[in-house]
């Protein structure tokens, strides 16, 4: 059971459906040089990113519900999934960042690796 609290329309408000484009997989934190360079392989697409918050990664695919009006609106409301139902909007991306880090291209993940073995190294 979840301790999130459900949405309301008054936090939705003006909001153009955000949480219903992108899907945000959390992955496992790449932990070896394969893993690195499957994600590094995977940020090739301009679809896909990689991001990190509260120490934990996922997976960003760029996209859109299939089920997402042209006017913005869920057309199965009431009966979407529950991943739906619990959405947080303070944790969403209209109210501002919801990542610590971005990756973006696969330079910007080998940057951050690199920089993890130089600070790990000078300890």
């Amino acid at each position: 059971m979840s301790n999130r609290k459900k949405t309301s329309k008054e936090d939705c408000t003006g909001c153009p459906s955000i949480c219903c484009h992108n899907l945000a997989l959390q992955i496992g934190r790449p932990t070896n040089r394969a893993e690195i360079d499957d994600l590094k392989w995977q940020l090739h697409f301009n679809t896909v990113k990689v991001y990190i918050r509260s120490h934990r990664w996922y997976q960003w695919v760029e996209g859109k519900c299939i089920y997402l009006t042209d006017e913005g609106l869920c057309s199965t409301y009431e009966t979407r999934p529950d991943k739906c139902r619990i959405h947080n909007p303070p944790d969403c991306e209209l109210h501002g960042k919801f990542y610590d880090v971005m990756f973006s291209r696969p330079e910007e993940l080998e940057a951050y690796f690199s920089h993890k073995r130089k600070k790990k190294k000078a300890q």
